[in-house]
């Protein structure tokens, strides 16, 4: 009887020390990658080291407000504090960051922004690997975002006149212009 719990400890041993490798080598990639996507959006890459730290800075790089980051954060403070209930609450609002701040993201490196919006949510990590490795992508801080996500992102137009387009070649022309910029037609 006494083997068998040994054999059964040692084995449980052995695969607590195996899989948490294997979780430190997968957060080791994960800050590398951090990283090189903090550098493509010209921060520095040792911000992505300092926990908690990381996350403000990526979300200041998304362009959203600084109470996302209390949001952010505030399943891992419930968890930790084993507040029952109430971090399950917490972790979907992470969630909900998680989307709002990969949306930015994606559209800063003129990327589909609802897809990584949603597979950020989802599995944050994974696509900052992809984000970061990749020399696909590019960071265009010019980019316009709204500081509250895809629910300020809004394509009206704030002014009360209505949108003009020019009767020749039918684009629509920019305000106070006197001549079509596509077909040089006058605008009437």
């Amino acid at each position: 009887m006494d083997d068998a719990f040994g054999v059964l400890a040692t084995t449980s041993i052995g695969l607590i020390v195996f899989f948490g490798i294997i979780a430190i080598a997968f957060y080791v990639v994960y800050v590398i990658a951090l990283a090189k996507l903090f550098k493509k959006a010209g921060e520095d890459g040792w911000k992505a080291i300092i926990p908690f730290y990381n996350v403000f800075v990526l979300i200041q790089i998304a362009g959203l407000n600084w109470w996302y980051f209390l949001i952010a954060i505030s399943g891992t403070i419930c968890t930790i504090a084993k507040i029952d209930g109430l971090n399950y609450i917490c972790n979907l609002a992470g969630m909900a960051v998680n989307f709002f701040v990969f949306y930015n993201i994606a559209k800063k490196m003129k990327q589909q922004p609802v897809g990584y919006g949603v597979a950020g949510a989802l599995v944050a990590p994974i696509i900052t690997m992809i984000l970061g490795f990749s020399g696909k992508y590019t960071f265009d801080p010019s980019v316009q975002v709204s500081p509250n996500g895809p629910i300020g992102d809004t394509k009206e137009s704030t002014s009360n006149e209505p949108e003009k387009y020019c009767l020749g070649c039918g684009c629509k022309l920019k305000a106070g212009t006197k001549f079509c910029e596509k077909c040089g037609k006058e605008v009437q």
